[in-house]
Parts: structure tokens; C-alpha cells; sequence
């Protein structure tokens, strides 16, 4: 009679107990630390942090553009948007 197990099909039991050890550590994290309510980061208002240009590091100025608040690098010119931005700008 053939060998039904997993090792059988050339899987092996390393592997297997390598598969069992991830799925018990990530139930126990699961159990340890439930889930609360699912964060939706768009309905977030963090507090305004002071950014710098990604690519001249200098300190960005916040301005507002058809009532939106956008980020302005004074050295580079270049305009920075945080997330969400462009959909209200492009809407």
C-alpha cells in the first residue's frame, strides 16, 4: 500500500514542519493581538509634520491652491502631495 502522507509526494518533512511552526506562530499572533476596527488611512487627520524635499531636503512650505493644501519646495520648485491629493485636485 502506497504512502498517503505529504512526504509521499516528495514534500519534505522539513518543510512540512517548517509550514506547521509558521501557521501555529501566526495563529498565536493572531490570537494574542486581535485585529480592531480596519483602518482606512484617508479618514486619518494626522497632525501637520514639518517635510522636507525629497530632493533637495530642504524644508517644504505649505501652500493652498484652489483649496487644496499642497507642498512647495522654495529651492527646487518642485510640488509634493500628500495622499489623497491628487484625487481631490483631479476630481
Amino acid at each position: 500500500m502506497p504512502e498517503l502522507g505529504l512526504t509521499g509526494f516528495g514534500v519534505p518533512a522539513l518543510l512540512i514542519g517548517a509550514a506547521v511552526v509558521i501557521a501555529m506562530a501566526t495563529l498565536l499572533l493572531h490570537l494574542l493581538f486581535p485585529r480592531t476596527k480596519s483602518i482606512d488611512s484617508r479618514r486619518i487627520t494626522s497632525p501637520q509634520v514639518a517635510r522636507n524635499c525629497p530632493l533637495c531636503q530642504e524644508r517644504l512650505d505649505e501652500v493652498e491652491r484652489h483649496g487644496i493644501q499642497i507642498e512647495v519646495c522654495p529651492r527646487c520648485q518642485g510640488v509634493w502631495l500628500s495622499q489623497g491629493k491628487l484625487e481631490q485636485i483631479t476630481s
